[in-house]
């Protein structure tokens, strides 16, 4: 029979991490409690001997003497694009570094599913709220503005909306000029408005005042935006233009995945990417350079957009500065999904 008391975990303190770091307890506290004190190379010595021993500080005596929850909100359109989980995932680790927790509401592109969770998120008494994309709902933004609650939106924006988001609709342009650079006049646009709730169709008119620059038109039956966001929706919106006796040389979509089915089914009508027709994606995800042909496609790097969010969301917090109006960079990356029109 084994008489042996188990042994009881103690959990290490901000004295053995100061011990192992080769600093104060008071610079240890620092570290997590405002690391913007800190110059980066004690900072980062402090962190790797806390990694080391397991040192978890305790969240809610933090939080009670810098009288704040530590906690932040996100209110995302949907789950359902891998690109916005992958910019949920890295925005949640970057936040995580710098002791906040992240609590996430998913509208599922409902207006007043949006709204609902900013309430809800204030009701968890939150530091502050990310806004993802542009606004389902009017009164948002608003309500959070009306309570005090600091708010930053992010992705994409209104065109003087403080925010860090991505220019979509010079993007947009931008993809336009390649198109007809290579001779392209009849071009057809693949963009599910109405799944995604977007009621500004910003992309829209970005495409038809870049072909009206070049004396083009976008005609309304060359435009499909009551699809969905996969690869199926690409096949049924290539279908539809069919139906509607729509014969484009070109046609933009929304995300890679819509235009990678966009391109089966023109390989399944007979037809080749890009001799027949040329297909655009958008966000360059991992599939547009594997998939055949290479898909030229919009980049909007993930981890510029994330860190962005991040450092300006807590400069705000942290300092009391404004939140910006900050326009990252795309870059169209050209592949073999296009070539010159017919």
């Amino acid at each position: 029979m084994n008489t042996q008391a188990p042994v009881r975990y103690i959990p290490p303190s901000v004295g053995d991490v100061a011990r192992l770091a080769g600093v104060s307890p008071a610079t240890v506290s620092r570290a997590f409690n405002a690391p913007e004190r800190l110059v980066p190379e004690t900072l980062e010595r402090v962190r790797r001997a806390a990694q080391q021993l397991g040192y978890q500080p305790y969240g809610l005596a933090r939080s009670l003497r810098c009288r704040r929850s530590m906690v932040l909100g996100i209110v995302m359109p949907s789950l359902r694009y891998a690109y916005y989980a992958g910019t949920l995932e890295l925005l949640q680790s970057l936040l995580a570094r710098e002791g906040y927790t992240l609590l996430l509401s998913s509208a599922n592109h409902d207006p007043r599913a949006e709204l609902d969770g900013v309430r809800a998120l204030m009701a968890q008494g939150v530091d502050g709220v990310i806004l993802f994309g542009r606004p389902l709902h009017d009164e948002s933004a608003p309500l959070l503005a009306r309570r005090g609650v600091p708010h930053l939106r992010c992705w994409s924006a209104l065109p003087e909306e403080p925010s860090v988001a991505f220019d979509h609709q010079a993007a947009m342009a931008g993809v336009v000029e390649h198109l007809v650079g290579l001779g392209h006049k009849r071009l057809a646009l693949v963009v599910p408005f109405r799944a995604l709730a977007d009621r500004f169709r910003g992309r829209l008119t970005a495409v038809r005042e870049a072909l009206a620059r070049h004396g083009l038109a976008l005609p309304t039956e060359a435009v499909v935006e009551d699809g969905g966001l996969d690869l199926s929706a690409g096949r049924e919106a290539w279908r539809a233009l069919h139906q509607r006796g729509q014969r484009p040389s070109a046609v933009v979509c929304s995300n890679d995945l819509i235009a990678a089915g966009v391109i089966l089914e023109c390989r399944a009508a007979g037809m080749q990417v890009p001799r027949d027709v040329s297909v655009t994606g958008y966000n360059d995800s991992a599939l547009a350079s594997a998939f055949e042909p290479a898909i030229t496609s919009v980049d909007t790097p993930v981890d510029l957009h994330a860190q962005a969010v991040a450092r300006a969301m807590l400069a705000a917090l942290r300092e009391g500065q404004p939140f910006p109006l900050l326009r990252l960079p795309t870059q169209l990356h050209v592949r073999g999904s296009t070539g010159p029109a017919r």
